[in-house]
């Protein structure tokens, strides 16, 4: 009888720890790897290729290691990676928005001295 009460305990403590290692495994980060996957489609469409290119192979390389961990079920891990490759990502697409704000600022600038060369050119023949 005690060889059978010994039994079962060990059975429902090898139970709780299989249960309790489930648990800390979580869940695949979905979420947060197809927000990645979204962000970075925004960075390349804000030519984030040209403007930000070592941001986003920062975040297309952690989205590849999340996906990996993913297939190894290192969920905690995909997680983390996923997260860092969103905010790459991000970082990727506001540095080349800001790289095209400067270009249009200059070009506005450019604009504007053209017309003060034309509007001086145009000004002694009024007189």
């Amino acid at each position: 009888m005690k060889r059978i009460s010994k039994a079962i305990s060990c059975a429902v403590i090898v139970a709780a720890v299989s249960v309790a290692g489930c648990a800390s495994k979580g869940v695949a980060p979905v979420e947060s790897i197809t927000g990645a996957e979204l962000v970075i489609k925004e960075a390349r469409e804000s030519n984030a290729e040209m403007n930000a290119p070592l941001e986003l192979k920062f975040a297309e390389d952690k989205l590849a290691a999340a996906k990996a961990a993913v297939a190894k079920e290192e969920f905690i891990e995909a997680k983390r990676l996923a997260d860092e490759a969103l905010m790459d990502a991000r970082l990727a697409e506001a540095k080349s928005l800001s790289v095209k704000a400067k270009k249009q600022a200059q070009e506005m600038r450019d604009a504007i001295e053209t017309l003060r060369h034309e509007i001086d050119r145009l000004q002694p023949q009024k007189q």
